[in-house]
């Protein structure tokens, strides 16, 4: 009698757990269909069939259209590295062919106080970066130089390695440099293989920085409910795209096949490294599970 009881003591917390479980789903589907509805909604009220004021911004500047469009859908405009409505991450139309996932300053830049070679951030874009002619031989980070992809080494001897940890590193070999003049730009301590030059953890058990890693980032932007992105068709807003979310693990995966790609821009004379993560428009319409263009 009482292995019986105990039995149906068991029995009933499995079933119990089952419909908590179930319920919970529910819960979450439930409120996850009412956050997108209510971003729908905003968009066809607000933006769908409208064009961007932006008359008193830079009208060529797509961060402007975006500041507007978040508006338009009831957020001010911040920095946060956060899901921008209700668990959802919103994403603009752009006109540059690509869509950012976040400008995620690295862990690590060999030009930081604390990594022990004592250089500046001019002085490293005077070694690794290259003056760009069109902007009076400004000082740059970005193009040529920098490597966008893992395991393809720019002219300036840079490459992108992502270890087993999952941590993105950039790496400075002397012997694949290219520049004839390298020997005279690139001081001795620096004239060597393996140099690292920025890190991003991958996970925060690995992270000894005071940055967050970018488990945290991606997790934060794109792992919640999922995005949207608002498109456009001569400048006109016409329909409203959604994805589902993206883990780290995911990401990192698209890092390794070249999908998501490192677009540096950094340059001197900005103290904002601009450490950019993109993907084409291309990649990012793969990624969408529903469309809507017509209001509901």
């Amino acid at each position: 009698m009482n292995k019986l009881i105990i039995r149906s003591k068991y029995i009933g917390l499995f079933l119990l757990k089952r419909v908590i479980y179930f319920l919970t789903g529910i819960l979450d589907i439930f409120f996850m269909d009412k956050a997108k509805e209510k971003i729908k909604k905003l968009y066809f009220e607000n933006v769908h069939g409208n064009s961007p004021d932006i008359e008193d911004k830079n009208s060529r500047h797509d961060g402007a259209k975006g500041h507007w469009l978040e508006k338009q859908l009831g957020k001010e405009p911040d920095g946060k590295n956060e899901a921008d409505f209700w668990g959802y991450e919103c994403k603009n139309h752009t006109t540059s062919g690509k869509t950012t996932w976040g400008d995620w300053t690295p862990n690590y830049y060999i030009f930081d106080k604390d990594s022990g070679y004592d250089l500046s951030r001019d002085a490293f874009l005077m070694i690794f970066g290259k003056p760009n002619a069109e902007k009076d031989n400004r000082l740059s980070w970005s193009g040529e130089p920098a490597p966008r992809t893992p395991n393809k080494i720019s002219n300036f001897g840079q490459y992108i390695v992502v270890d087993d940890e999952l941590n993105i590193n950039i790496y400075y070999d002397f012997s694949k440099d290219l520049r004839k003049q390298k020997s005279n730009i690139v001081p001795l301590k620096f004239q060597k293989d393996n140099l690292l030059l920025a890190k991003w953890y991958g996970y925060e058990k690995n992270n000894n920085s005071k940055k967050t890693a970018l488990e945290t980032k991606v997790k934060n932007k794109f792992n919640n409910k999922g995005w949207f992105k608002c498109v456009m068709e001569n400048n006109i807003y016409t329909k409203i795209i959604f994805g589902k979310p993206i883990s780290f693990e995911t990401w990192i995966e698209y890092v390794k096949s070249g999908d998501v790609y490192f677009d540096s821009g950094m340059y001197q004379g900005n103290i904002r490294p601009y450490s950019q993560w993109r993907s084409d428009n291309i990649f990012w319409d793969n990624l969408v599970t529903e469309e809507f263009s017509i209001g509901i």
